[in-house]
């Protein structure tokens, strides 16, 4: 049995190389996309989580506050360091600052180097031997590898740190061995940060080790008790989770989709097997006659699947890998999404995910090969050996078909209308693959009804038999519609989300962007010197808006949320903001907050309702006056009055100005603020340029679903014209009759191109019915569920209906290799093989 199983598999790859390869391309494609979104996911996040325990150090426990404006009073700091349980607590500082004007601010980390030791070992630096002064405690600063790389500085140079308007004038005493190649990091002692920069008898947080006998959860619960509501105690744990979920969603989407690619290349290798089914239905029946079981004739078929599956997974494996460098060149570590800015990760294939995307490929191929395996195990004998392969009869009447599109539709309506489960829109993925099976399962009825209309009608005689046919026995025409049907609804359904998308961040930059000109600190506060000139009257600029940023944590196992702290209107706040409802007007002895739509979504929050907020050291109480609508920050935002925060203790340092020039003194605005852009590194740009950097940001984070939709058409396109080859063997015998009656090659090769054009037309029409409800379903569903951001569903019918056209035309070009096949038949042979 083996040499037979061996024999048969090398005249299936003998016989059908064009179709098995391309079989195996599908599996080797789907395979690929998902191994190299895996493959850098898994990279990103290690090497961010490597930069981070970088930083971070290996601590039990950290202890920070809950607003990055506040800090951990030393007192408390030295409070856990005296408890019998803490072996050691590590205070750091951390800020950002410019080096020598340098535009981008790069971090600066204050430690204490002897518990540092016991905590951060990759952060203690390395003394140049070229160095004449003490050492760290003498206020000189050390740099990573990278960093001096970039600045093309050396151990001994002289440099200016600079935040806002204080200086440091330092000198780099070494550099720090242990450190990333990413790592852009200058270290200093913790009292001299402390002493430039602030905050004053404050640290930024502490990171303790606790003795190997304490229970972590127990200790944490008891310190947090004693703690102000200001500070909070988070696991070591938690910053690793918040990390994972920067990314999380964006992933599984990324995945999903690869998945879908890969779904659609078992119907290629569906339509493959079901060819050499029909190809070698004789020889399969004369087997069985000889002694060949049923049984035998199933597992033959899916053993030629899983010969498929394994060289496909293979070669996706390594085409995955190769996806993967390339795309971390091109697009960084988060695949344009904005998680992991500046990281290009080391790909590191493991062997458990490798074996796990080998299993999948193998999986796909064997589920396309099953139901040609059943196929070929219930042909009847006689039958095949007389007349051939039969297609057989539909399983289903048309009324129970639509009884099942229906209750189908049902069940994703309704699960359409569940919330996330696990934060994940898993039930809005499942109405998307109930859409899918809608629109495969309603296949054969507007096939039927298509071919059949056609039939009665009066057309040339070669078209007519051959539609007559396919309205009859409509299988293989159902197959590759149901191929171009998944691909081309996946393909408009990603067109019409990001179309979506996209003039929804349109419109919002249009209310967001009001001011001709913007000015920022990048990461820093501006400089009092330039506030204090613009305050004066000899300035060309006939308005400004200040505003600050900070961040607070309100979930140690969730990413921060944005304080955004601007000169609003309390009565008038849609004056700045974008609601996305009515807007509550508060009580008149209560601070009033507006919340973005992610933070609605996230945290369950609405209008009327209070919240309270950790400001400097303290858990406030306040009013939420509305929902905004914010793209830029996917995990919240919180918009504050200034004079509000002012009164709540905060203090008002603004980092970012809105700016509008006097009429005709645009130029002369931007010479005016040349010598503090100049000598602080702000950054100054038009509203037009922040349009087009965040569009082709936008463009960017997307780029990767493109090829995901090309992928999935050109899979797609191939099971089109694998099946239509299919559905010419299966009618050999008409068409070789069509010739003996006089038919010649072309009007054969005409009415099999026709037959194509035909049911890529049906495919079109159904895909694209899905392709609407799914564009839908990932508009309304999806990204509420996953990025919290909601949209108008925008159909972009000029470009959608382009799409279908070039479609169209690509099917019909590959319905050519199924035209030649038609000419290629041998008549005689085939004719006297019928008696």
């Amino acid at each position: 049995m083996n040499t037979l199983a061996w024999w048969l598999i090398r005249a299936q790859f003998r016989t059908r190389r064009t179709a098995t390869l391309l079989s195996m391309l599908a599996i080797a494609l789907g395979v690929a996309l998902g191994y190299a979104i895996h493959l850098i996911n898994d990279a990103a996040l290690a090497d961010f989580g490597r930069a981070m325990k970088t930083v971070q150090g290996d601590p039990d426990a950290v202890v920070g506050a809950r607003d990055s404006a506040g800090g951990v009073p030393v007192a408390t700091i030295n409070a856990i360091a005296s408890d019998p349980a803490v072996l050691v607590v590590a205070p750091v500082i951390e800020t950002r600052v410019r080096v020598n004007s340098v535009r981008t601010p790069v971090r600066l980390i204050g430690l204490d180097v002897f518990s540092a030791a016991a905590v951060m070992p990759w952060l203690l630096p390395r003394q140049d031997d070229r160095s004449t002064t003490g050492g760290i405690l003498d206020g000189d600063v050390y740099a990573s590898p990278s960093l001096l790389a970039k600045l093309g500085l050396q151990a001994g140079a002289t440099v200016t740190l600079a935040r806002g308007d204080r200086e440091w004038l330092t000198k780099i005493a070494g550099d720090l061995p242990a450190t990333g190649p990413d790592d852009l990091l200058l270290v200093a002692d913790i009292a001299w940060v402390q002493e430039r920069f602030g905050p004053n008898e404050a640290v930024g947080e502490g990171r303790v080790r606790l003795a190997p006998e304490v229970d972590l959860a127990t200790w944490r619960t008891a310190l947090q008790a004693r703690l102000p509501p200001g500070l909070l105690v988070r696991a070591a744990e938690d910053d690793r989770t918040r990390v994972s979920n920067l990314s999380r969603a964006y992933r599984v989407n990324l995945n999903v989709l690869a998945l879908v690619a890969l779904l659609t290349g078992a119907f290629l290798v569906f339509a493959t097997q079901l060819t050499a089914i029909a190809q070698r239905s004789t020889q399969f029946a004369l087997l069985g006659v000889l002694g060949l079981s049923p049984r035998m004739r199933l597992l033959q078929v899916l053993l030629e699947g899983l010969a498929i599956g394994i060289p496909g997974a293979v070669v996706g494996l390594g085409l995955g890998y190769a996806l993967a460098f390339a795309f971390t060149q091109i697009l960084g570590g988060d695949l344009g999404g904005g998680y992991f800015s500046g990281s290009t990760p080391s790909i590191v294939p493991q062997p458990a995910p490798l074996l796990g995307f080998l299993a999948l490929g193998c999986v796909a191929s064997l589920a396309g090969a099953l139901y040609p395996a059943y196929l070929n195990r219930v042909q009847p004998l006689a039958q095949a050996l007389k007349t051939g392969f039969a297609q057989s009869r539909a399983a289903f009447s048309a009324r129970s078909r639509w009884l099942l599109a229906a209750l189908l539709a049902l069940a994703a309506f309704v699960l359409a209308q569940m919330p996330p489960l696990f934060e994940l829109p898993l039930a809005g993925y499942a109405a998307i693959a109930l859409v899918l099976m809608i629109g495969v399962s309603s296949a054969p009825l507007f096939t039927r009804a298509l071919f059949g209309w056609l039939a009665k009608r009066r057309l040339p005689a070669a078209q007519q038999i051959a539609i007559q046919n396919v309205a009859q026995a409509p299988l293989m025409a159902q197959v590759a519609a149901s191929g171009l049907i998944i691909s081309f609804a996946l393909t408009a359904s990603m067109v019409i989300m990001v179309a979506s998308f996209r003039v929804a961040v349109d419109h919002w930059l249009d209310h967001v962007l009001p001011a001709p000109l913007y000015l920022r600190g990048k990461a820093t506060p501006l400089p009092q010197e330039l506030l204090d000139a613009l305050a004066g009257t000899q300035t060309p600029f006939a308005r400004i808006e200040r505003s600050a940023q900070e961040t607070l944590v309100i979930d140690p196992q969730r990413p921060s949320v944005a304080l955004l702290v601007r000169e609003l209107e309390r009565d008038n706040p849609a004056a700045r903001l974008p609601f996305t409802g009515p807007v509550v007007a508060p009580p008149a002895d209560m601070p009033v907050v507006w919340i973005s739509e992610p933070m609605h979504e996230i945290y369950r929050i609405a209008p009327g309702q209070t919240l309270r907020l950790p400001l400097r050291g303290h858990d406030v109480e306040v009013f939420v006056g509305g929902v905004w609508r914010d793209y830029s920050r996917q995990f919240g935002a919180v918009a504050i009055g200034r004079d509000d925060f002012v009164r709540l203790g905060g203090r008002f340092a603004p980092s970012e100005l809105a700016l509008w020039p006097l009429p005709g003194q645009e130029r002369l605005a931007s010479d005016w603020l040349a010598p503090w852009t100049d000598r602080y590194g702000l950054e100054l740009a038009d509203s037009l340029e922040i349009r087009q950097l965040s569009l082709s940001i936008f463009d960017k984070s997307f780029a990767v679903t493109y090829a995901l939709e090309a992928a999935a058409m050109l899979i797609g396109l191939f099971g089109l014209a694998v099946t239509l080859a299919a559905s010419v063997w299966l009618r050999a015998r008409e068409l070789a009759t069509l010739g003996a009656l006089g038919f010649d090659r072309r009007m054969l090769g005409r009415a099999v191109m026709v037959e194509g054009a035909l049911i890529a037309l049906v495919g079109l029409l159904i895909g694209l019915a899905c392709g609407v409800a799914i564009g839908g379903i990932l508009t309304h569903v999806i990204n509420p569920q996953a990025f919290h951001w909601r949209m108008a569903l925008t159909i972009p019918w000029p470009a959608v209906i382009a799409g279908a056209l070039l479609t169209l035309a690509a099917a019909i070009v590959a319905s050519r290799y199924a035209a030649r096949q038609a000419t290629r038949l041998p008549v005689a042979r085939v004719l006297a093989s019928a008696d």
